[in-house]
């Protein structure tokens, strides 16, 4: 299984990431990793209240009533939707849907929606560039620039924190999981066109490794050197030292621009689901072999990226958490 998560946080050199949806739950927003995912998103699905919160930013920055800056499908019981919201996005034309299941979360309906849908939301492989579809009302906010667009599957990022409530934070991994690994007939005939899960929260992107190998590209992470000698003694100015004071400036600026390029942290954890896993590893700081890994025991957490490409061979499903560039991070 190969993975590459970095793709969709790419700049608008590198080629256009694989075709995605984007679904907004009912947590505050990554505001910095929205302002690049919205560029490519096929379609913007808001989970109930998070469309509130999608309202919110918006409002903020003065765009709420941008006719391209609203989201596609608003999907729930609608029991979190504030009834403002929802007037003023129903006024604008956006689909509203009210789904009730008391079996389901809204979790659950907006990301089945997604996977019904999946033939409207990706890009026609003709030569036109219609919209065919009628359930979704507002046309593809962002259609494909060019043909080279990867793969025929439609992969899903999931907006929402890790942060906040426990309980919540657990349903998040849990959603992620069941929604990664179910194999009943039901699922598997409506994902057949769906490609990965990725939840991005504030810090961090998140998914569920298969079992067997697995390879993960990594680039452009920041790999930070350990430190090697020790911090001069500061001395009196001299007109050496103005000298060197003006090369360290030199080379805090080449540092920021470097920082502009980073896409990854170093750090990346490995955590077991579903009891005792051992799992084999290459391109870490500290690879492991045959390592048996199970929550009250040994975990793998602050590990730390040393190759553009990495691998990871498990028995079961894993969960894999890689920390976002600084400037992908929310600003709390």
């Amino acid at each position: 299984m190969e993975w590459d998560p970095t793709q969709f946080f790419r700049g608008d050199s590198d080629s256009p990431p694989a075709p995605f949806a984007l679904l907004i739950l009912n947590h505050p927003i990554n505001e910095k990793a929205y302002d690049v995912l919205q560029k490519h998103a096929m379609i913007t699905v808001c989970v109930d209240g998070g469309a509130n919160h999608f309202y919110e930013m918006m409002k903020a920055k003065g765009r709420e009533n941008s006719h391209i800056k609203h989201p596609n499908i608003i999907i729930g019981d609608l029991d979190s939707i504030r009834p403002a919201v929802r007037t003023h996005y129903e006024s604008h034309g956006v689909n509203v849907i009210y789904h009730h299941d008391e079996y389901c979360t809204d979790f659950t309906k907006a990301l089945r929606y997604i996977r019904a849908h999946v033939d409207e939301i990706l890009p026609s492989t003709s030569t036109t560039t219609t919209t065919t579809t009628t359930a979704i009302t507002n046309e593809t906010q962002h259609p494909p620039k060019n043909d080279n667009e990867k793969g025929n599957d439609l992969t899903i990022l999931i907006l929402g924190g890790l942060g906040g409530r426990v309980d919540q934070a657990f349903s998040q991994i849990h959603h992620l999981y069941s929604h990664s690994t179910d194999t009943t007939p039901e699922s598997t005939q409506t994902r057949n066109k769906t490609g990965h899960l990725y939840l991005i929260s504030e810090e961090s992107i998140t998914f569920i490794l298969h079992p067997g190998r697995n390879i993960i590209r990594t680039p452009r992470a920041r790999c930070i050197p350990s430190p090697s000698t020790p911090t001069p003694t500061p001395t009196p100015t001299t007109s050496k030292n103005t000298k060197q004071t003006a090369e360290e400036k030199e080379k805090e600026e080449e540092e920021e621009e470097e920082e502009g390029t980073y896409l990854l942290e170093e750090n990346v954890g490995m955590i077991p689901l579903h009891g005792i896993e051992r799992i084999t590893t290459k391109g870490f700081q500290w690879d492991v072999e045959e390592w048996e890994t199970v929550m009250g025991g040994q975990l793998s957490t602050s590990n730390h990226i040393r190759a553009e490409e990495v691998e990871v061979r498990c028995g079961g499903a894993l969960l894999m958490t890689l920390e976002l560039a600084g400037r992908f991070k929310r600003v709390i």
